[in-house]
């Protein structure tokens, strides 16, 4: 998704700035289950460090004369977890409820180039990103547990900042500003694509 899409988009989406909440069922049994930060540490390491989202061709921005490439979502493989793993059960299953956060290290990124040559990266950033991550637990062995991906939600991000590179000093204190006013807007747009992306990185590991 280019990133004039998701300007477009992101004023329609309700905000999902709420964690989930687990919910009991069946009883499980996890005496067998050992899950500890090495188990969520190996499941991060295996998301991409840089993933292309949506077409990454260059399309119209809301500015004339300006064009902007698709979305690189960078940083997934850096979260760390964040307060206790907590088990539970759904419908007999043995779920396992985490949040997991970022300090810093995500970002999205969108290529632009205008019709005088000049081109550069417009970069969206958050100070502190957390998430709430649900997980199956399909396999539980000697060697180890192994999880499942089941869904993601932001639960709060904070210090999101857009920037542009390549551009003159009045472009970039454009986009501060509007960093600054919108404070709102920008929070929503960051994680309303993180959810997306952070729940397509997992699947695909998954398959």
């Amino acid at each position: 998704m280019g990133l004039t899409s998701v300007l477009g988009v992101v004023a329609l989406l309700s905000s999902t700035h709420a964690a989930m909440f687990y919910k009991t069922g069946a009883p499980c049994d996890f005496t067998d289950v050992n899950i500890d930060d090495e188990v969520f540490s190996r499941l991060i390491a295996k998301l991409p460090e840089g993933m292309e989202s949506g077409p990454q061709g260059y399309h119209k921005f809301i500015f004339a004369g300006l064009e902007t490439g698709g979305l690189t979502v960078h940083g997934l493989s850096k979260m760390r977890r964040f307060g206790p793993v907590i088990p539970f059960c759904t419908n007999g299953s043995r779920m396992v409820q985490v949040d997991l956060y970022s300090g810093g290290d995500m970002r999205l990124s969108s290529p632009w180039k205008s019709c005088s040559g000049n081109e550069g990266h417009i970069t969206i950033q958050a100070s502190f990103t957390r998430f709430t991550f649900q997980f199956r637990v399909v396999e539980s062995t000697v060697a180890g547990v192994k999880l499942e991906f089941d869904r993601a939600l932001p639960v709060v991000a904070q210090g999101v900042r857009i920037s542009v590179d390549g551009a003159g000093h009045a472009a970039r204190a454009a986009f501060e500003i509007l960093s600054a006013l919108l404070p709102g807007f920008m929070e929503e747009l960051w994680s309303s694509q993180y959810s997306l992306n952070i729940n397509k990185a997992f699947r695909l590991i998954d398959e």
